[in-house]
């Protein structure tokens, strides 16, 4: 009868109170011992401290500054405007011949003005859109619209329209004579994106467009139209002119012909400073707003106390602590072989 015998040796581990337990995992021999990572006690930098009422005060600052803008250039907008108003009233008065430098002073009044509205920019973008009205994210957005390019015009007839653009680019509007103008929308729209325009619905069935200022300036206000001979004429393009939704200060033009196309370029005129004083409006309102606002966060507490930021970080600490020394016990009875729980048991 064969008999065997099993040695039983003492690991090597000493959990004293004066050492730190050295543990070899049994899944991998060769590596080196884990000694338990050690936490520094850091405390929160009050000095770089981040708080949600900072960051809207930072944005309160830069909408305060587009608004503050916004403002001078609607008041250098204003005094042009009053310029053309006041060489027109003369010439209703007087006579255009009697006023032989009018043109040429609503010529350099309606430049500056478009200066003026080019140069009202914060961090690249305008505040001021063709409306003269103050928008501090969409000021650069152009609407405009195809003569009869409309989805309830001949809806029931399916054509391929081509639109060319001066930038050369093109795109295609389907019209299956089945579909709703909906359906069409979406898919001219996705077609614009890569273009960098978008493309909409009106009520009345107009499709509308939407580029950016520099995309509109390159068309000239034109556009090439190659139809199948429904909607548009067939063969060679057809060059139309778009039609800016809805007309602002750049589409400003002056009639001088007689006293009837001067009283419609006075009224034009009225009209946008009419505009301006609703903008001067808006800014007030928008600064007084805005300092209820500012006011009212600065009063308020921090969201985050650093006493509670460093309370928080302690508890983490002995937590990580109380973790280490599970670990350590659970891989101490890991190391012991199965053949030697086995004697043990014997």
């Amino acid at each position: 009868m064969a008999m065997s015998t099993v040695e039983v040796r003492p690991h090597g581990i000493r959990l004293t109170g004066h050492e730190q337990a050295s543990i070899t995992p049994s899944r991998s021999p060769d590596q080196g011992s884990i000694q338990p990572q050690q936490y520094p006690n850091t405390k929160a930098d009050t000095t770089s401290a981040y708080s949600v009422s900072t960051m809207r005060l930072a944005q309160g600052q830069q909408h305060a500054t587009s608004v503050q803008i916004a403002s001078k250039s609607l008041q250098q907008v204003g005094k042009e405007l009053s310029k053309m108003k006041s060489g027109l009233t003369q010439a209703m008065t007087h006579g255009v011949q009697n006023t032989p430098t009018l043109k040429d002073t609503l010529a350099q009044s309606k430049k500056s003005i478009e200066n003026t509205l080019q140069q009202a920019r914060f961090d690249g973008k305008r505040v001021v859109d063709n409306e003269l009205r103050v928008k501090l994210d969409s000021a650069d957005i152009r609407r405009f619209s195809i003569p009869g390019l409309n989805v309830n015009r001949l809806s029931e007839r399916a054509e391929q329209i081509r639109l060319d653009f001066p930038q050369g680019q093109s795109v295609m509007i389907p019209f299956d004579g089945v579909s709703d103008g909906n359906k069409t929308i979406k898919i001219l729209d996705r077609s614009l994106i890569p273009m960098g325009m978008r493309a909409s619905l009106a009520n009345d069935g107009t499709i509308l467009f939407e580029a950016q200022e520099s995309a509109y300036s390159q068309m000239q206000q034109k556009v090439m139209v190659t139809g199948q001979g429904y909607r548009f004429p067939a063969g060679q393009p057809n060059t139309l002119t778009l039609k800016p939704d809805p007309e602002g200060i750049a589409e400003l033009s002056f009639d001088l012909s007689g006293r009837d196309g001067i009283k419609k370029t006075i009224a034009r005129v009225n009209q946008h400073i009419r505009q301006v004083h609703a903008g001067l409006e808006d800014v007030r309102s928008f600064h007084n707003e805005l300092s209820t606002q500012m006011n009212a966060l600065r009063q308020q507490e921090p969201a985050i106390k650093i006493d509670d930021v460093n309370q928080k970080l302690a508890q983490l600490h002995a937590s990580s602590g109380q973790f280490t020394k599970t670990f350590e016990a659970l891989n101490a009875q890991a190391n012991v072989k199965r053949h030697s729980v086995v004697a043990l048991l014997k």
